[in-house]
């Protein structure tokens, strides 16, 4: 029988929440009365996500098909050993993400460096240490430019191209590639910036390809098959010698709402989520025909941690206001802020059985000072739940630990995994409040 790996209900252990082959109500009484809320991993279902990807890349060939984690979408040290172990590339934002990749041992030419707007001390570590720099706008290859002359050292680049196209059904904050987002360069503004390289080519600078984002939570493949046919015409350029690299960014949504009909709070529209073989054959499609080698980079976050985290917090009581019944929880907007910046579904359920409880609809609140704090609204959950009940938040992983904050003083949660003995490991300690008041200067 194949192990089942991430979170699921077991229908014959009383239907509790298993991640892996223990239920969290097990892993639960194991930290003996544990602060919450805090996260749990399933680095199983981690492993299997890359795995995945990794196997529908190497349908690609005779193309090399390269993997590369977004590490915004959560930069634990301990998924990082993973990737690497995977041999996975690491795409980073910022020069603390690039500075905890090469102290990861990355080597630096499995680095991609991207931004808008890079700092002086960021651009000089890329260029220093030999990280692939994503080119931004012709001001960043001038920045660019001085630094490279001023290390003598010849600057690896992309330049990150806008072909201004967008999925609909992509979250206005989350569109990076239509004509007025702040990334990049638009696609028929380029020349600029090629008469830039050329004039340094193999002096300071070396142009290897191409990069594109097209935002995230991408629900429909001819987005990104538009997007590859885009960025494959700007191959045929005979002015640059060393190009081969066509970076097609991530950004491939997961089904959030899968578990919805265990609560038969199914209301809203669903949308179609391609699954990563439809993703990966999108992009086949639309460069097999191409006479030239490649090596193509995809960039997923979402879709390699989001499922494979779940917060776990506890209720603290619930009240009617009007005709608003609230649940009232110890998580929030400082651990999980999707539903409060993107309205994002999540879905919310009990850890322990409690399937056959009468089940009326919430909101599910928590206790930060804002009226924008909650996890989700109009939700049917168990009527009996009281004070010091857990519920699990699903699908976590991605844009939840790494968005963050201390916001109303709060320390951020601890994060647990087991190992392969079962056994819970600490991949991150629950923060003090000493521990956010240690970088103050008090008179």
């Amino acid at each position: 029988m194949t192990a089942k790996y991430g979170f699921y209900y077991e229908e014959g252990h009383d239907d509790l929440l298993f991640m892996d082959q223990t239920s969290v109500k097990l892993i639960i009484e194991r930290l003996s009365s544990p602060p919450t809320p805090f996260v749990l991993y399933s680095l199983n279902q981690f492993r299997q996500n890359i795995d995945k990807y990794q196997n529908e890349l190497h349908k690609l060939a005779p193309i090399r098909g390269r993997l590369s984690y977004s590490m915004k979408a959560n930069y634990n040290p301990r998924l990082l050993t993973i990737l690497k172990s995977a041999k996975a590339m690491l795409t980073t934002v910022s020069g603390g993400e690039m500075q905890l990749a090469l102290s990861a041992g990355f080597e630096p030419s499995s680095i991609i460096y991207n931004g808008n707007g890079k700092t002086d001390e960021s651009i000089q570590m890329a260029i220093d240490s030999g990280v692939l720099l994503n080119v931004d706008s012709l001001f960043d290859l001038e920045v660019i430019l001085h630094y490279a002359r001023q290390l003598n050292k010849i600057a690896n680049v992309l330049i990150r191209v806008n072909p201004n196209l967008s999925d609909s059904n992509v979250h206005a904050y989350n569109v990076t590639a239509s004509k007025t987002s702040k990334f990049g360069t638009n696609i028929d503004e380029l020349e600029p910036i090629y008469k830039l390289i050329e004039q340094n080519d193999d002096k300071w600078i070396r142009l290897f390809g191409f990069h594109c984002h097209l935002g995230s939570t991408i629900s429909n493949t001819q987005i990104i098959s538009g997007c590859v046919k885009k960025l494959i015409e700007l191959f045929n350029t005979k002015r640059f010698p060393h190009l081969r690299i066509l970076n097609i960014g991530g950004g491939l949504n997961i089904d959030y709402k899968r578990y919805a009909k265990r609560t038969k709070n199914d209301d809203e529209e669903h949308i179609a989520i391609p699954t990563i073989g439809d993703y990966i054959q999108s992009i086949k499609d639309s460069i097999e025909s191409f006479p030239h080698s490649i090596e193509l980079v995809v960039e997923p976050g979402r879709s390699l941690i989001a499922n494979s985290c779940v917060l776990i917090t506890r209720v603290l009581g619930q009240k009617q206001t009007g005709s608003i019944r609230q649940l009232i929880v110890d998580a929030s907007m400082t651990e999980c802020i999707r539903p409060a910046l993107y309205q994002a579904y999540h879905h919310i359920d009990t850890v322990n059985s409690l399937s056959t409880e009468e089940r009326i609809l919430f909101d599910i609140v928590g206790p930060v000072c804002e009226s924008g704090d909650f996890l989700g609204k109009q939700r049917c959950l168990p009527k009996i739940l009281k004070r010091g009940d857990f519920l699990a938040v699903f699908d976590v992983g991605a844009y939840c630990s790494s968005m963050s904050s201390n916001y109303n003083m709060r320390p951020r949660p601890a994060e647990y995994a087991l190992d392969e003995q079962e056994q819970i490991q600490i991949l991150k300690k629950r923060e003090t409040n000493e521990d956010l008041l240690r970088t103050y200067c008090v008179a």
